[in-house]
């Protein structure tokens, strides 16, 4: 078996499976290909780009065979990256983003559950707020695929139209590095986050930070503030359906404690009847969220957020932790004194082995959930609820 890094062969496959990532599955000589660029009940001519041992990566030259879940035969040609599931029918996308899910838990976690699922149809396109271009010099756009080459676009048909237009602003000489944009669907804001300064942008769009600048611009979304360069969910359209759903599985808590909590984006709205703690490692966005409630977020690492979980006993733990997931919290979550965690994901596979580790000091699963708030994409957040 060939075992190099690249090679020009060109298979005939077909695709039964969708990867966790977004490629398509299929077997060739037994062996697993995952296919960038194809879906499920495709077939498709694909040139394979790496092997391993167990398994080859392969990208599509040409659909032979659409899928009936294909609505056409390429996605979005100019932002593949953006739109990698644009041409994924509904509802067999949501279909599989369960599925992908549940394979994770059990799969890794040896956990076998139902997953339920949770979208706002009215919100599959133009509902993005915030992203992240990139600029070359002379291009801003995405990155094609599992490359640093930006793509020339003109629009993003998941952006909303706002975030479209400062796109188009933003096209000029010079800039170069990640381009961060956030704007605000319900007012006149459009904040841009760079690394390094740029006075270009400055002048075209007066709400610009760089890494260096300790005081963020911001704006209010729904009662909570949304940080220049801080994390907050890519739609502030779509977060009201996560926001609706974690407070449905917290219940009326007399106390919440919030792990990896930012802008306090899924606990603000409780600190006036419960008693919350919220800690997180971002400073610009604990600021902010104690500006709006004093003595209730505090900055801290994991280490610190360890401490306060064997400290004290909370009704109802929530942690949104980033895609690496919470390693290093797992044996204090299990040891915590709670009636309840509340765990967002945005990783299945993180989340699958977060909770194996949770669950084996007595926790139970008794709900997890897919929150569609990557419509045409493949990325995926889900939301589970352990209970004792």
């Amino acid at each position: 078996m060939n075992t190099s890094s690249a090679t020009e062969e060109v298979i005939e496959i077909e695709i039964t499976a969708a990867a966790h990532g977004g490629d398509g599955v299929g077997r060739i000589a037994g062996m697993v290909c995952f296919v960038s660029g194809a879906l499920p009940g495709d077939t498709v001519r694909a040139r394979i780009v790496r092997r391993s041992p167990r398994a080859a990566w392969a990208e599509v030259e040409s659909v032979l065979t659409p899928s009936p879940y294909r609505e056409s035969t390429q996605a979005c040609a100019e932002c593949p990256g953006a739109c990698a599931w644009r041409a994924f029918a509904y509802p067999a996308q949501a279909d599989w983003k369960r599925r992908i899910v549940a394979d994770s838990l059990e799969r890794i976690g040896g956990i076998q559950t139902e997953v339920a699922w949770l979208e706002q149809a009215e919100y599959r396109l133009g509902y993005r707020t915030r992203a992240v271009f990139h600029g070359d010099g002379t291009t801003i756009g995405y990155f094609v695929p599992r490359t640093h080459m930006v793509v020339p676009m003109e629009a993003c048909p998941l952006n909303h139209a706002r975030l479209n237009d400062a796109f188009q602003r933003l096209q000029m000489p010079g800039i170069r590095g990640d381009i961060q944009v956030a704007v605000n669907p319900e007012g006149q804001d459009i904040m841009v986050f760079l690394r390094d300064e740029a006075a270009a942008l400055k002048e075209h769009f007066p709400q610009t930070n760089t890494r260096l600048d300790r005081v963020r611009h911001q704006f209010m979304f729904d009662g909570v503030p949304v940080v220049n360069g801080v994390f907050s969910q890519s739609s502030l359209l779509l977060n009201r359906m996560l926001r609706a759903h974690t407070d449905a599985c917290i219940g009326g808590a007399g106390s919440l404690l919030d792990l990896y909590c930012g802008n306090g984006n899924l606990s603000l709205h409780h600190a006036g009847s419960a008693r919350v703690c919220g800690i997180d490692h971002a400073g610009a966005a604990i600021r902010a969220a104690a500006s709006l409630a004093p003595g209730v977020y505090i900055e801290g690492e994991e280490a610190h957020m360890a401490r306060l979980l064997k400290k004290q006993s909370w009704e109802v733990i929530l942690l949104d932790p980033p895609r690496t997931g919470a390693r290093a919290l797992v044996e204090a979550l299990a040891a915590a004194r709670a009636q309840k965690i509340v765990y967002v994901s945005c990783d299945p596979a993180t989340l699958a082995r977060d909770l194996r580790g949770i669950m084996a000091a007595g926790w139970s699963l008794t709900q997890a959930t897919v929150v569609d708030m990557f419509p045409y994409t493949p990325h995926v957040e889900t939301v589970c609820v352990l209970e004792q």
